[in-house]
C-alpha cells in the first residue's frame, strides 16, 4: 500500500458507503394501493398511496446506528488511512462493518416490506456488498480469506440484530393464539396510515366484512390488514361528522360503502375512485350498518318513533339526492308486544332484522318482521325470563344475561356472545333454534362481530393486551354441543293476566325532564343550570312555571296532587343541607331539612309522593322520613323503594323488597313480604310460573303508584299487582313492554315516558 494517499479501493468503499444514506430521507416503501377520498357527498376522489422513506421504516435507532457506523467507517478512511498500517486495517473493519449492516438492513427490508420497499432495500444491500468487496482489495490472500470470513459472520450478526432493535414499523408479527382464536391485529396503531403494524382504532371501531376480507371502521376511515399484518388503507374520512356517536362509515357491501355524510345525510359511494356513484339521503335521523345483503335500516326526520325504512346500498346508481321520506316503508308501527323499534340497535337480515331486547332479567334475541298493515311482528329467536336456565342447547331456553354484536354466516346461523366476564363464550344460534358454543374462553371483551366471506368469524376484542382484531377460522370445527335445559327452567312463563294499554296523552320531545304530572297529559319540563326554571306544561302546550332550581340541576320532580310538583336540592359541600322544594303556580316554598336523616347512612334518594298536598315522605337508605319545621321524624326504617301516599293518607312504600301500608304516619303492616327470599332477582313472572303467591313475591325492580280508580298498583318487571285496602294482593296485568319504561305515580293513575311521550297505562 503506498503511504501518504487513500487508497483508491477504501475511498470507492468508503463512497459507496454513504450512497443508502443519502437515500433514507426518500420513500423506501410505497402503499400498493391508492385508498380513495371520502368527502361530502360527492363521489369517491382518488388519494395518495402511503409512502414511507428510509428512516421510518428502520425507525430512529437503527437509523442512528447505521449512520453511525457508515460515518465512522468515512472518517477513519478519509482520515486515518492514509497513515497505513493499523489504521488501513481499522478502515477495512469498519467499512466490511458498515457494508454488513447494510446488507443485513436491506435484507430485512425486503422481508418485512416486500417487493414495495424493493428500490431502497436493494440499493442498501448492493452497497453493502460493494464495501464489503472493495475493503478486500490488493491485501494479502490469507487475509481476503480471513476478511471474507469475518465479512460472513459480521452479516450474520448484524442480520440477526437489527430485528431486534426498538423503532420502526418494523416486520409482521407471527399469528399469536388462544384456543382456537387466532390474533389477526392490534386496534391500537398510532397512526392511521397504510404501513403501520396493525390498525388505528377509536371509539366504536367496527369490524367491516369486505370482499377480500375483513376491515375495521374507524373515524379516520377504513383499513384492512395485509398478510404481513400491516394496515392497508382503502378509504380515509376527512371530515368525519362530529355528530356521530362512532364512525361514520356504517358499512361496505357489494364494494359500495354506506357513511354519515353529514349529521342528517348518508352518502352511498363506491371503494373505487372510478365509481361515480354518489347518492345521498336527506333527513335521516338514525341508521343501522348494513346487514349481509347489503340493505341499512333507518328512520328519517319527522317519522314516528319506532318507524323503519330501507336502503339497499345496490339499488340506485350514479349521482342521486333523495329525502329519507322517499324511501319504502319496513314498519310503520312498533310491535304490540314488544318495545319500539331503535334501528340504531338492529341488524338487517333478509326480509326483517335482529335485535337485542332488555326483559325482567337479561335480554332476549328478536327476530323483527313486517306485517300486513307495516306493523312491526316479534319472533322471539333465544333468551328466557329464568336465570337458574343458564346457557343451554336451546335458544329460546336459554338465559341471556345482556346484548352482543351480532353477525350471520351464509348458512343463517346468528353469531353472538352468551355469557357474562369469564363464563362469556361465542356462539352461534341455528336456523331451527339449537344453540352451539366454543368451549374455548374469549381472549376478551367483544365489542365488534362479523362474519367474513371465507366463513372465518371476526371479532374485535378488548383484552389485556389493548384492543385487537381475532378470528376463528374454521368456526363450525371449534363448536360444541351445550346442555339441554334443567327441569327446573321455566324460561317463558305463560301470561297470568291481559296487557295494559299505552295511550300517548302528551308529547314531552327532548325535554330534559319530562315527568309525568297527571293523567291528563300535564308533565313537568326543566333545564340544566343555576337558576334552571321547572314548569308544568299541559297537553295543549300551555306552560305554567312552578320555580327555578338553585342547584342548576335537572332532577327528578314528584307530583303533588294538586297541579304543583316537589323536588330536592342539596347545597355543595362534604355534608350538604338538603333542602325539600314545593313549586306551585302561585311560587315556590323552601323546607329545610337535616343534612343526613337516619345518622349519617347515606342521603337522600328522592321523594314518596303524597297526592293529598302533604310535604312527601322523603325517601333514604335509612329510612323513611317525614320532614316538619326542619325536623325530621321515622316513618319507617330501611332502604326506601318507590312509594305512593293516597290523597286520604292511606299510602304504600317499598322498603327492603317489602312492601308497607300507611294510615298518615302510622304503619299499619306488610301487604307483600317475600321473608327470607326479599333479595330474590328472579322475574316476578317466574316466580309466579313456580307458584308463589302474589303477596309473598320477592320485588328486585318495582314502582308503586295508584290507577285510575285509586287503587294501589305494583309495577313489577312486567306484571302488574293490584292491592286492596283490606291488603288482599292480585295479579291484575302483564306486558312485557313495561320492561323498560320511564313509570311514575301521578294524579289520576299510571304514568309512563317513552322516547319522548307521555303515556297513561290503562289497566283491563
Amino acid at each position: 500500500m503506498t503511504v501518504g494517499r487513500i487508497p483508491p479501493a477504501l475511498l470507492a468503499a468508503a463512497a459507496l458507503a454513504v450512497v443508502p444514506l443519502v437515500t433514507l430521507p426518500l420513500p423506501w416503501w410505497t402503499a400498493p394501493r391508492q385508498p380513495v377520498v371520502l368527502l361530502g357527498v360527492g363521489p369517491a376522489l382518488p388519494g395518495a398511496a402511503a409512502r414511507w422513506p428510509g428512516w421510518e421504516l428502520l425507525g430512529p435507532l437503527r437509523t442512528v446506528l447505521l449512520a453511525a457506523l457508515v460515518v465512522a467507517a468515512v472518517s477513519v478512511v478519509l482520515l486515518r488511512s492514509r497513515r497505513g498500517g493499523r489504521w488501513a486495517v481499522a478502515a477495512r473493519v469498519l467499512l466490511v462493518a458498515a457494508g454488513a449492516g447494510l446488507v443485513a438492513t436491506g435484507v430485512w427490508v425486503l422481508a418485512g416490506w416486500g417487493g414495495s420497499a424493493a428500490a431502497g432495500a436493494v440499493i442498501a444491500i448492493l452497497s453493502g456488498v460493494g464495501v464489503v468487496v472493495l475493503a478486500a482489495v490488493r491485501t494479502p490472500r490469507a487475509t481476503v480469506v480471513r476478511l471474507l470470513v469475518a465479512d460472513f459472520l459480521a452479516v450474520a450478526l448484524v442480520a440477526a440484530a437489527v430485528p431486534l432493535l426498538p423503532g420502526g414499523a418494523g416486520p409482521a408479527m407471527g399469528d399469536r393464539s388462544a384456543g382456537p382464536f387466532v390474533r389477526v391485529a392490534g386496534l391500537d396503531a398510532p397512526q392511521f396510515r397504510s404501513g403501520t403494524t396493525g390498525l388505528a382504532g377509536s371509539a366504536g371501531t367496527r369490524v367491516v366484512a369486505l370482499d377480500a376480507g375483513v376491515g375495521a371502521a374507524s373515524r379516520d376511515g377504513l383499513a384492512v390488514v395485509d398478510a404481513r399484518g400491516r394496515a392497508d388503507v382503502l378509504a380515509v374520512t376527512p371530515h368525519d361528522p362530529p355528530s356521530t356517536a362512532g364512525p361514520s362509515i356504517l358499512g361496505v357491501s357489494g364494494g359500495r360503502v354506506v357513511r354519515w355524510s353529514a349529521a342528517d345525510a348518508l352518502t352511498v359511494t363506491g371503494l373505487d375512485a372510478a365509481d361515480p356513484v354518489a347518492v345521498t339521503v336527506h333527513g335521516v335521523s338514525a341508521a343501522s350498518p348494513p346487514g349481509p345483503d347489503g340493505v341499512v335500516w333507518l328512520r328519517a326526520t319527522g317519522d314516528p318513533p319506532g318507524t323503519a325504512r330501507l336502503l339497499d346500498l345496490a339499488e340506485r346508481d350514479g349521482t342521486q339526492s333523495a329525502a329519507g321520506t322517499f324511501l319504502p316503508v319496513f314498519t310503520i308501527l312498533g310491535p304490540t308486544d314488544s318495545t319500539p323499534i331503535d334501528v340504531t340497535a338492529v341488524l338487517p337480515v333478509r326480509d326483517g332484522g335482529l335485535r337485542f331486547v332488555a326483559q325482567a332479567a337479561g335480554v332476549r334475541l328478536e327476530r323483527l318482521s313486517s306485517g300486513p298493515t307495516a306493523r312491526a311482528e316479534v319472533t322471539v329467536l333465544a333468551g328466557g325470563l329464568d336465570p337458574g336456565c343458564g346457557i343451554t342447547g336451546s335458544g329460546p331456553a336459554s338465559f341471556l344475561p345482556g346484548p352482543s354484536p351480532l353477525a350471520v354466516d351464509a348458512g343463517g346461523g346468528i353469531w353472538f356472545v352468551a355469557g357474562e366476564a369469564t363464563a362469556a363464550r361465542l356462539v352461534r344460534l341455528d336456523p331451527g333454534g339449537d344453540l352451539r358454543a366454543v368451549a374455548a374462553p374469549l381472549p376478551g371483551a367483544v365489542t365488534a362481530l362479523t362474519v367474513a366471506p371465507a366463513g372465518d368469524v371476526v371479532l374485535a376484542l378488548a383484552g389485556a393486551d389493548g384492543p385487537a382484531l381475532w378470528r376463528l377460522p374454521r368456526p363450525d370445527s371449534a363448536l360444541g354441543d351445550l346442555p339441554p335445559p334443567p327441569s327446573s327452567c321455566t324460561p317463558h312463563p305463560a301470561p297470568m293476566a291481559r296487557p295494559v294499554g299505552l295511550v300517548p296523552v302528551a308529547r314531552a320531545g327532548r325535554d330534559t325532564l319530562g315527568v309525568p304530572v297527571g293523567m291528563d297529559g300535564r308533565w313537568a319540563a326543566g333545564t340544566a343550570g343555576p337558576g334552571a326554571e321547572v314548569a308544568v306544561v299541559a297537553a295543549d302546550g300551555t306552560r305554567t312555571p312552578v320555580g327555578t332550581r338553585r342547584d342548576g340541576t335537572p332532577g327528578r320532580v314528584w307530583p303533588d296532587g294538586a297541579g304543583g310538583v316537589w323536588w330536592l336540592e342539596s347545597a355543595p359541600g362534604p355534608d350538604p343541607a338538603i333542602a325539600l322544594v314545593h313549586g306551585t303556580a302561585a311560587g315556590e316554598q323552601r323546607l329545610p331539612s337535616p343534612a343526613r336523616p337516619g345518622g349519617g347512612r347515606g342521603g337522600a334518594t328522592g321523594l314518596v309522593p303524597d297526592l293529598g298536598g302533604r310535604p312527601p315522605l322523603l325517601a333514604t337508605p335509612a329510612g323513611a322520613f317525614r320532614i316538619d319545621g326542619g325536623a325530621a321524624t321515622r316513618v319507617l326504617d330501611g332502604r326506601v323503594g318507590s312509594g305512593v301516599v293516597r290523597a286520604d293518607g292511606r299510602g304504600w312504600v317499598l322498603v327492603d323488597g317489602r312492601l308497607f301500608t300507611l294510615d298518615g304516619d302510622r304503619v299499619l303492616g306488610t301487604v307483600i313480604d317475600a321473608g327470607g327470599r326479599a333479595g330474590d332477582i328472579t322475574p316476578v313472572a317466574v316466580q309466579l310460573a313456580r307458584g308463589v303467591a302474589p303477596a309473598a313475591l320477592a320485588l328486585p325492580r318495582t314502582t308503586v303508584a295508584l290507577d285510575r280508580a285509586g287503587r294501589a298498583v305494583v309495577v313489577a318487571d312486567d306484571v302488574v299487582l293490584a292491592v286492596g285496602d283490606d291488603g288482599s294482593v292480585s295479579v291484575v296485568a302483564q306486558d312485557r313492554r313495561l320492561v323498560g319504561l320511564g313509570l311514575f305515580a301521578a294524579e289520576g293513575a299510571l304514568m309512563a315516558y317513552d322516547a319522548g311521550d307521555v303515556l297513561r297505562v290503562d289497566l283491563p
